[in-house]
């Protein structure tokens, strides 16, 4: 088991490097443009009118794509200086966005109140990450849609590992680990087990599991091949159960 704290997480993007931060582009980095992003507005859907909560919005860049396409929407975010910038984002550019600062483990949800929570990119960073979890089905609407990624747990060696090797290596699975990164502290390695069964186990009924795959010629343009012959992110759709069924 992960021996570090959400506290520990926090702290170390605390130094995140501002200029990475502000870089990080209108639609994200290189593989959230061309893989999360897609899969994510494939099973979201028109969401003209849809109050979303994106939870864990880093520096804002998703709230603000899907408030430009017609959503009521909320981040929450724990670290000052992303939730800072996002704020700053929103006073340059009023978009209607609401930002409020704060770990969503120990959050407060409204609840019943969103149509759509999206986690992009956040579980497998936060030490403490069930009640966070159950936090945003908590917000969720019964029926609502609760839509996370994560790096894919089977097969999460890095792209530059691959150009080196030409494969992906998968060693102690099934150990819960922290590993450090390069930038913005730790992620917890966990068993895909343990997200799927956390999901239901939150009240939720899965309806989705997307392995997104790069598009071959946007591969070899980018020499990113592993993300068109091995997946390196999951997408995961499930539903909110209803009142009814989560008194049984």
């Amino acid at each position: 088991m992960t021996e570090i704290t959400n506290a520990d997480v926090i702290k170390a993007y605390a130094e995140y490097p501002q200029d990475l931060i502000e870089g990080f582009g209108e639609e994200g980095d290189f593989t959230r443009k061309h893989l999360l992003n897609p899969a994510i507005f494939a099973l979201l859907g028109d969401v003209r009118g849809k109050s979303i909560l994106d939870a864990g919005c880093g520096q804002g860049y998703l709230c603000r794509l899907l408030a430009k396409k017609g959503a009521s929407i909320t981040g929450v975010e724990p670290s000052e200086a992303f939730y800072t910038y996002a704020r700053s984002r929103e006073q340059e550019e009023p978009l209607g966005i609401r930002y409020a600062q704060a770990d969503l483990s120990t959050w407060t949800p409204p609840l019943n109140t969103f149509d759509f929570v999206i986690a992009n990119m956040v579980l497998m960073d936060i030490p403490d990450y069930e009640p966070a979890l159950k936090n945003c089905v908590a917000a969720l609407k019964s029926g609502g849609g609760l839509l996370f990624s994560i790096l894919h747990p089977c097969f999460e060696e890095t792209g530059s590992a691959w150009k080196e090797k030409g494969y992906v290596e998968v060693r102690d699975y099934f150990e819960e680990r922290t590993i450090k990164q390069t930038y913005g502290g730790y992620f917890i390695h966990r068993p895909l087990s343990t997200y799927l069964n956390s999901v239901i186990q939150a009240g939720c009924i899965l309806q989705r599991v997307i392995e997104p795959q790069l598009e071959k010629t946007v591969a070899e343009l980018h020499g990113a091949e592993r993300y068109w012959l091995v997946p390196g992110y999951l997408v995961i759709f499930a539903t909110r159960v209803s009142p009814l069924k989560e008194a049984r």
